[in-house]
C-alpha cells in the first residue's frame, strides 16, 4: 500500500477533513501503530515527536493533485517575527471519490483502520499537543521494549530533544491505556 493511499484513508476515518499538520501526522501514526504499519510509513523522532517525511510528501501530492483542500488560519507571530499558522485540509470532492475506491481495494485495512479510529475518537479528541506528547511516549515506551514510568519516559524523551512534563505524561499514558496500546 503506497503512504498516499493510507493518508487518504486516515481522512476518510475522521470525517473527511483533519486541523493542523501536526495533528495530521500524530493521528496518521497512531492508525499505523494500530495497524501495525508505522514503520511502513516512515516514523522518526522529530522535534513534535514522530514524524513521517512520507506522510508531509503523502499529503503534499494529494493536495497537488485536487484531492485535498488547504485552508490556513493566522496565529500571529512568534517571538522572532516569524508567522505561525495552522493548515487545516479537508478531502474535495475529486477526494471523497478517491476515498471511496480506496475503501473497496484496501477493504481489510479499511475495517480495521476505521475500528481503531473510532475507538481514538472514543476516549476523547487530545488536542494536537496532547497527542504530540502520547505519540512521543509511544514511541518512547515502544523503544524501550519494557514498561517503564513517567519518570523513565521524561528522561528518555529529552535524550531525544523532547521537553515534557511528568503530568503531560500521565495523561498521555492514560490515553495509551485507554487506546489499549499499553
Amino acid at each position: 500500500m503506497k503512504t498516499r493511499d493510507f493518508v487518504v484513508l486516515a481522512y476518510g476515518a475522521f470525517g473527511g477533513k483533519i486541523s493542523g499538520k501536526t495533528n495530521l501526522q500524530k493521528k496518521v501514526y497512531f492508525l499505523g501503530v494500530g495497524l501495525g504499519m508505522e514503520s511502513d510509513l516512515g516514523y522518526r523522532p522529530h522535534y513534535y515527536g514522530p514524524y513521517s517525511a512520507s506522510v508531509a510528501e503523502a499529503n503534499s501530492e494529494l493536495r497537488s493533485m485536487g484531492y485535498l483542500s488547504e485552508c490556513s488560519t493566522s496565529w500571529g507571530s512568534d517571538n522572532r517575527g516569524f508567522e505561525i499558522a495552522r493548515y487545516d485540509y479537508a478531502l474535495t470532492e475529486d477526494g471523497s471519490r478517491l476515498l471511496g475506491r480506496k475503501q473497496l481495494e484496501y477493504r481489510d485495512i479499511w475495517d480495521k483502520l476505521i475500528a481503531f479510529a473510532e475507538v481514538m475518537k472514543s476516549v476523547g479528541e487530545l488536542n494536537y499537543w496532547e497527542l504530540s506528547i502520547a505519540a512521543k511516549s509511544y514511541f518512547i515506551l515502544k523503544s524501550a521494549g519494557a514498561q517503564i514510568g513517567t519518570k523513565e519516559i521524561q528522561n528518555e524523551a529529552l535524550k531525544l530533544g523532547w521537553e515534557v512534563r511528568e503530568e503531560e505524561i500521565q495523561k498521555a499514558c492514560e490515553f495509551l491505556e485507554r487506546v489499549q496500546l499499553v
